[in-house]
């Protein structure tokens, strides 16, 4: 009896053990086959696969849509249902229904493209939507508000940034073009009749440390106070024609060698529009045939900042040339929004990383403010959408470094009239 006992356990053993190797041949075969697991020493399996990352089937902007703004949804799937609902996220109550709307041009994947549009529901909360089949969305708000806020916030992460002086040269143009374009959005809390970004800003100035001595160097530099002269003039003239002096001096030391170049014109057309004098003009138009044969130079902001303040100062110009920078503008912003939704499809979307659509977005954001649109400021709401969520990947690129990237299109939202 004891004998037939260890039959039926070495039995017992000897399955496992069988049942076991092929647990372990089944998954060393993905990386590298049975005989190297037989002689491997190692003590954990090795797992040669990537999970999928599950994403959902309506792709929303989770960072939230504005009350009284265009507000959609993208919903993918082999088969569209034909109604979606908008949850109040706390009650769970269906506070809204539509008609999901099959996109007008599908993708070459398996999966089909459609749109829930809820634009008519503006109550302020949190939300999800849902349909059938398809589960649910992420969690959003809604909000009176929206821009306005990220804009806020924004501002304040770099003017901190400009209290400890580590803000970099891009974020301090962006704060003061705000500024200068959308005065409206800035705030004086402590009431001393000077806006608090302009306050922050001159300590930043007088902090600003810049090697005047060395060659070549400072240009971006003397821009950045040029402007902020230009702009601080009428709180404080004293200060800001020191700051126009210092200024001036760092952009001569910079040019011992002539450079043209973007950089180069963006400081000379600020220059000329805080001095007026006929040098910094006649170097402006030098750069003439440039731009009539080479529309190129809408590629580099600096460019696109110079052709601004250039377009708008109250100084004599050429009228040929601002004519010249006009049209490159409204084409380009009329180029770019008859492709825009190719850019920034939800399922598949060409474009070439965030800084492309940033860079797109600012060249609507130009030929907005040139001529403004009904159409523009839509591009920019759906290109804020696409940013934040309503993306392939469903995650939000707006949380990432490059956010300050959208301080002027936040801006230009933010001050639409309600």
């Amino acid at each position: 009896m004891r004998r037939e006992k260890c039959r039926i356990v070495f039995a017992t053993l000897s399955l496992l053990a069988c049942v076991t190797g092929c647990t372990q041949k089944t998954e060393v075969n993905s990386s590298g086959g049975y005989y190297a697991s037989a002689v491997s020493m190692e003590s954990t399996p090795i797992v040669d696969y990537v999970v999928p990352i599950q994403t959902p089937n309506i792709l929303v902007d989770f960072l939230g849509y504005q009350a009284d703004g265009i507000k959609r949804a993208a919903v993918k799937g082999t088969e569209l249902p034909e109604h979606f609902r908008l949850v109040d996220a706390t009650s769970k109550e269906v506070v809204f229904e539509g008609d999901i709307e099959a996109a007008k041009e599908q993708t070459d994947s398996a999966a089909l493209v459609g749109y829930a549009e809820f634009s008519d529901w503006t109550k302020e909360g949190e939300y999800y939507l849902e349909c059938d089949r398809l589960g649910r969305s992420y969690t959003f708000p809604i909000v009176d508000t929206l821009y306005l806020q990220m804009f806020s916030d924004l501002v304040n992460e770099i003017t901190n940034r400009c209290a400890s002086q580590t803000a970099e040269m891009d974020e301090v143009t962006d704060l003061l073009t705000a500024y200068e374009w959308y005065p409206e959005l800035f705030e004086d809390e402590d009431a001393d009749e000077v806006p608090d970004v302009l306050s922050i800003l001159a300590d930043w100035t007088k902090n600003l440390e810049i090697d005047e001595t060395e060659s070549g160097v400072g240009v971006r530099q003397a821009t950045v106070l040029v402007k902020f002269s230009y702009l601080y003039q009428k709180f404080d003239r004293k200060y800001a024609t020191a700051c126009l002096q210092r200024a001036t001096a760092i952009y001569k030391q910079s040019q011992q060698t002539i450079h043209k170049d973007a950089e180069s014109f963006f400081a000379l057309t600020e220059l000329y529009r805080a001095t007026g004098q006929y040098t910094y003009r006649s170097q402006i138009e030098e750069y003439r045939t440039f731009f009539e044969n080479n529309s190129s130079f809408l590629e580099e902001k600096e460019y696109l900042y110079g052709a601004m303040t250039y377009m708008v100062t109250r100084q004599k110009v050429n009228v040929d040339l601002c004519n010249i920078f006009m049209k490159q503008i409204k084409d380009r912003g009329e180029e770019v929004s008859g492709r825009y939704q190719g850019m920034i499809h939800p399922v598949s979307a060409r474009n070439n990383g965030i800084d492309d659509i940033l860079k797109r977005a600012r060249e609507i954001l130009f030929a907005n403010y040139v001529l403004p649109s009904y159409q523009y400021n839509n591009i920019l709401m759906e290109c804020m959408h696409y940013l934040g969520g309503q993306n392939q990947e469903a995650v939000s690129f707006y949380d990432s470094e490059d956010n300050t990237g959208c301080l002027l299109a936040l801006a230009q939202l933010a001050s639409i009239p309600k």
